[in-house]
């Protein structure tokens, strides 16, 4: 004999069944339903082939899409790849069966041979939320450097080193160069024309006062070229001494007095006959901790602010002491202020 079942327990069994039957019954009536109110996004194209353009060129396509579905189509926003802007509709809420654009730029200041870019519209179409489009392109050029780009290995401050680049033609023109420019300290520019060949000679070279670090910046090069008149040119490099450190100034900022502090400078040696010979600081409320570089090249030097260092502004200098003849002496100065604790 199985077990009574109490007449309570029973109803309310079939109670909670029911009550499951009907919230699955309504939740697929809900969805049917927006299925049937939902916007849906159709581009009449989703890609776009602007075939050969000359660098420096901008091409522009308009995408042409309709809403198919019953409910409005909100447009939330459109995103480009590198090199791409695009457009959205002036109204974003499209209407069923209504049509609007995108209007998508291409720019091919940056770019050479075959370019692909993408555009993500993305909307309220349940379906397509993230509708990509795609455009593709041939770079071509009508100008070029030969290198594209100019490496200096390190320069020693003082010397001037020339790097030359050949601008030449790819098409029929007939080349002129109207000026040269580059915004930077560290290079001068001269050109003259190749000879009787149509093509010019660039020479980018270091300045002797330029100052000491790494460098880098682009050449402009303007020509005659209607489609391609700016050519540009990167350039990097750095300028070293004997002996370079970093930083080239000590601040202590404010301290508290009686706190010791320690600040560090890093000491480079970048022609191996050179040595470090002895260091000095001034005044004596500094004591210095050298960690060598066995391979004499990247020291270490600690300066460490004492605790019996009176209150007021603090100024003093490290000096550097070495066997190169350029660099016999670095000074370094040193301020901060000390405040009563």
């Amino acid at each position: 004999m199985y077990p009574a079942v109490k007449p309570n327990l029973l109803r309310l069994f079939f109670c909670a069944f029911a009550a499951i039957v009907f919230c699955g019954m309504l939740g697929n009536s809900l969805l049917a339903a927006d299925s049937e109110t939902a916007p849906r996004i159709i581009f009449e194209e989703d890609s776009h082939d602007f075939g050969d353009i000359f660098r420096g060129e901008r091409v522009s396509h308009k995408f042409t899409f309709s809403n198919q579905g019953t409910g409005d189509l909100v447009i939330e926003n459109v995103k480009t790849s590198c090199g791409c802007t695009a457009a959205a509709p002036s109204n974003k809420t499209i209407s069923s069966g209504a049509e609007a654009g995108i209007e998508v730029t291409f720019r091919s200041d940056v770019f050479r041979g075959n370019t692909r870019k993408t555009i993500t519209v993305n909307s309220n179409d349940p379906d397509r939320p993230h509708y990509v489009l795609t455009i593709e392109a041939n770079v071509l050029e009508e100008v070029v450097a030969r290198p594209r780009q100019v490496f200096f290995e390190p320069v020693k401050q003082g010397q001037s080193v020339t790097k030359t680049v050949e601008v030449v033609p790819l098409t029929d023109l007939k080349l002129k160069i109207m000026k040269v420019r580059a915004a930077s300290p560290a290079v001068k520019l001269r050109y003259e024309k190749k000879g009787e060949e149509n093509a010019y000679l660039l020479e980018i070279s270091t300045r002797e006062r330029a100052p000491l670090g790494r460098f880098a910046g682009n050449v402009q090069v303007f020509t005659n070229a209607r489609r391609q008149n700016v050519l540009t040119i990167p350039f990097f490099g750095e300028i070293i001494s004997d002996v370079s450190v970093f930083p080239d100034k000590i601040s202590y900022g404010v301290v508290k007095k009686g706190q010791e502090t320690l600040r560090q400078v890093l000491i480079t040696i970048h022609k191996k006959d050179v040595r470090l010979e002895k260091f000095d600081v001034e005044p004596d409320y500094f004591s210095l901790n050298l960690i060598p570089d066995t391979e004499n090249y990247f020291h270490r030097l600690e300066i460490i602010l004492g605790k019996d260092v009176p209150a007021g502004r603090l100024e003093g200098n490290l000096k550097i002491h070495t066997t190169s003849k350029d660099q016999p002496l670095l000074t370094i100065p040193i301020y901060g202020v000390v405040r009563e604790g």
